[in-house]
């Protein structure tokens, strides 16, 4: 991971240079340094850029998700996410995660424009990783600068467009970043993610569109079937077991999980685990394993212990953080804990919805791949691992409530795949974990946060920054939690 500290200055001075949207002052105006290069070879962006990523869906995003996903809630004896519990992500809460994923959007399109003839795998994987952080930024936000951003002092006030118009080229950036992609080119060796594998990112971008396309099951079904049905034709290949698109961590300082990071310079208990996630995991008739992955028991009883959701402060009489359970500090919040952006996992769930509302042709079936993903979260994770080949997975996945068979509608079917999918993106896909919940409505248990500020609703979409507030003319105006972005349609 020392590529990624020593790219950090890279990134910066990068990105005060050409890139941030509403930015507004011309960082050019200044001496030339002749020992200074004016162009950096795209090989040195390319590991920034995942950083930028990873930073945020395995931080600010990962804590966000994780409450308004219900598998985190506020611990007693601290303040830090107290506001995020009861529905509140202000303006100025949200500037870093936007400025970073416009830095990332930046160093992509950097790439994009600065790669040479020789260098065309650099380029795909950049279209790639661009349309994964602008699908973030729409999910998130709603409407986002696009078609003027990233082009730095040449427009200080980049317009808004509209989720739709995002989501298009979304697709567009994707099959172009296909159509790079070449065996007989330099293959991007400082990858972060798959090592300049290319195989591995046309799978990645497969599954890319078929998220994008899913995303759009109730807004433009119309879309969402015909784009998978194309997907179909081509003989797309998809993520698959191995195939997890993650960035690994080390335990040296500043090489760490960001999350981690961030709680050891807080030192305070602030992520405690929430009764949603531990109820559902606990009270099957075979407890799902992949609890003590997620969790570690609580100290006090040796046992998993949350608390309901947004209680953590309200909780009367003196509380110990070590009578409840909190994010396992070596698998979701350790030192070399992985950001996931894709997994196995998601890409099988993908398959198995897209297969019961018959869009995508399958060799599995929609059982045979609901069960797959099961499978690979289970494989996924050190302690769950151990038990897929034996009766008690067997037992766990026949149980009621997990059985496929007992689903007889493609609702049923679509709730028994997303609540699968939030359960194996406990901890590690949080945003995404939420973000799906906000498209189908799945898990349907969640209750309203005991300190909620906006009633007895739920948030569905992230307060614009201050910056874009206060900096860009054409900002077009705020948005309240509770509306929802295009394709939340419930």
């Amino acid at each position: 991971m020392k590529k990624i500290m020593n790219h950090k200055i890279i990134a910066t001075l990068l990105l005060l240079v050409t890139m941030f949207p509403s930015c507004k002052k011309d960082f050019l105006d200044v001496n030339k340094n002749p020992n200074s290069p004016e162009t950096l070879d795209v090989k040195h962006v390319l590991p920034t850029a995942q950083s930028n990523i990873a930073y945020i869906m395995g931080n600010q995003l990962a804590v966000l998700g994780g409450f308004w996903a219900q598998y985190w809630t506020q611990g007693p004896n601290a303040n830090q996410y107290a506001q995020i519990d009861q529905y509140v992500f202000g303006s100025t809460d949200a500037d870093i995660p936007w400025l970073e994923l416009y830095k990332a959007a930046a160093n992509t399109d950097y790439i994009i424009k600065n790669a040479d003839s020789t260098q065309s795998n650099y380029a795909a994987v950049a279209y790639f990783l661009k349309a994964y952080t602008f699908q973030v930024l729409a999910d998130g936000w709603g409407k986002v600068p696009f078609t003027d951003a990233l082009q730095g002092s040449s427009n200080v006030n980049p317009k808004y467009d509209n989720e739709q118009v995002v989501y298009d080229n979304l697709i567009v950036m994707i099959d172009k970043g296909l159509t790079l992609i070449n065996p007989n080119k330099t293959s991007p060796a400082e990858d972060l993610i798959y090592a300049g594998d290319m195989e591995k990112w046309r799978r990645f971008a497969n599954t890319l569109k078929l998220k994008i396309y899913l995303r759009q099951s109730k807004v433009r079904p119309d879309v969402a079937s015909a784009g998978i049905a194309a997907l179909s034709t081509e003989g797309a290949s998809f993520i698959a077991d191995g195939d997890d698109a993650q960035l690994s961590y080390s335990a040296a300082k500043n090489q760490q999980n960001p999350l981690y990071a961030t709680s050891q310079y807080l030192q305070a208990s602030n992520l405690t685990a929430s009764n949603t996630s531990i109820d559902f995991l606990y009270n099957l008739d075979s407890t799902d394993l992949r609890m003590l992955d997620y969790y570690d028991p609580a100290e006090a009883f040796d046992d998993y212990v949350g608390i309901n959701q947004g209680e953590g402060k309200i909780l009367t009489g003196a509380q110990s953080d070590g009578n409840f359970s909190h994010p396992s500090a070596t698998e979701i919040v350790g030192a070399t804990s992985k950001v996931k952006l894709m997994t196995s996992p998601e890409s099988q769930f993908l398959q198995a919805e897209a297969v019961v509302r018959g869009w995508l042709i399958s060799s599995r079936t929609d059982k045979e791949l609901y069960e797959a993903g099961i499978t690979s979260s289970w494989q996924s994770w050190s302690y769950a691992k151990d038990f897929v080949l034996t009766s008690y997975f067997t037992g766990f996945l026949a149980q009621p409530g997990v059985n496929y068979d007992d689903a007889t509608t493609t609702t049923e079917k679509v709730g028994l795949i997303i609540t699968q999918k939030w359960v194996a993106m406990n901890g590690s896909q949080n945003f995404e974990a939420w973000t799906e919940w906000r498209r189908t409505g799945f898990p349907d248990f969640f209750p309203i946060s005991a300190t909620s500020v906006i009633g007895n609703k739920f948030p569905r979409r992230i307060n614009y920054p201050s910056a874009e507030v206060t900096s860009n003319s054409n900002f077009p105006g705020l948005e309240i939690v509770t509306n929802p972005v295009w394709w939340d349609i419930q």
